[in-house]
């Protein structure tokens, strides 16, 4: 007998099923079935506003667990003061001078911290495909921010493509990772993640984050960094409902209350 068959007798015995019996798929059609991505796009495109502050209340109790540190601004100006205050107290592990290096991405450009550190002794980067000194810069960062293009509310995990100006090095070599997330581009669960995914042409590759590099291999003891950033930050960019919403909301709630109990 091969490893492999005594490793499903097991299985199957501790299943209290016969050893020798066979789970054929066509037993298990929910299990198997093949997921509408359109029906999930829809119920992704319909979500309400009340729906995605549930979202991001799921996303910060599951984020605290695994040691993700969470933020939620109103504006651009709230996400930058964040940034602008662990930037400022968070302290390099090896050397004295400050350098980050943020993502070419509209949104960190809206923050504008190169205007926020103009008088003070910290060097801001941002990861110009065309720069040929990118990867020394990267590595000279204690802090890099990025842009998520899909959060998981469910394992609070937060997910960036590479493309050019956006590359994995920027969340991955400087010790601490702060990144940014729009509240819209928050989702349920890894099924509706994937769905997203599938929609997106010419994927180069992706990156799952969920919490600080970790690793117990030396004595079973924990240590962060080891691989990755010691410490991670997500801010969420949650800006107040405007009158529309407010009203799409109120008209919700009103016809809930008109329909007959069943």
């Amino acid at each position: 007998m091969d490893s492999q068959t005594a490793f499903m007798r097991n299985i199957r015995q501790s299943l209290g099923l016969a050893p020798d019996t066979e789970r054929p798929k066509r037993l298990f059609p929910a299990l198997f079935a093949k997921a509408d991505t359109a029906l999930i796009l829809q119920d992704i495109e319909n979500r309400t506003t009340e729906q995605q502050n549930e979202l991001v209340e799921i996303l910060q109790a599951n984020a605290l667990a695994l040691g993700v540190n969470i933020s939620i601004a109103g504006s651009h100006d709230e996400a930058a003061a964040i940034v602008v205050d662990l930037v400022r107290t968070k302290n390099p592990e090896f050397t004295h001078t400050k350098h980050i290096v943020h993502h070419d991405h509209p949104d960190l450009a809206t923050l504008q911290l190169w205007k926020r550190f103009s008088r003070e002794g910290i060097t801001v980067h941002t990861s110009f495909s065309a720069d040929q000194q990118l990867r020394e810069k990267t590595i000279a960062s204690f802090i890099g921010i990025t842009a998520a293009d899909i959060g998981v509310a469910d394992s609070a995990t937060f997910i960036q493509l590479t493309q050019p100006g956006r590359p994995r090095s920027t969340s991955l070599v400087p010790s601490i990772h702060i990144a940014f997330l729009k509240k819209e581009h928050l989702v349920a669960d890894l099924r509706e993640a994937y769905a997203l995914l599938r929609e997106k042409e010419r994927l180069d590759s992706f990156v799952f984050i969920t919490g600080p590099s970790k690793t117990a291999d030396i004595e079973a003891q924990m240590v962060h960094g080891a691989h990755g950033p010691r410490e991670v930050h997500l801010i969420v960019l949650s800006p107040p409902p405007i009158e529309k919403d407010v009203r799409e909301t109120q008209n919700l709630q009103h016809t809930e209350e008109q329909q007959p109990n069943s």
